[in-house]
């Protein structure tokens, strides 16, 4: 990520362009007119923000926030096996020591 002014703007700028989004304007149409991204998808505005602003715009669907959770409960399942003697990748309690 670079400095603001590679970007042909100041934290200003962005600030106002935080704003402009709060109050309903699209990412990608603020990219457009700000920073001259014809291809934008907002994820610029999201990452500048998020350095230069301190300010996180993206939120996890409840799908990725789901995963995550059953991702930490699995390894904690496994880390509960090891310590009661079970390998978890073998699939049985015949490993046990």
């Amino acid at each position: 990520m670079g400095e603001l002014s590679d970007y042909g703007i100041t934290r200003e700028v962005l600030q106002e362009m935080y704003d402009l989004w709060c109050h309903g304007a699209k990412k990608s149409d603020l990219e457009r007119r700000y920073l001259d991204k014809p291809e934008s998808h907002g994820k610029l505005f999201s990452s500048l923000v998020r350095e230069h602003l301190g300010i996180e715009t993206e939120r996890k669907s409840h799908l990725t926030a789901e995963r995550d959770e059953l991702v930490r409960e699995v390894a904690r399942l496994k880390a509960l096996l090891r310590q009661h003697g079970i390998d978890p990748a073998s699939g049985s309690d015949r490993d046990r020591v």
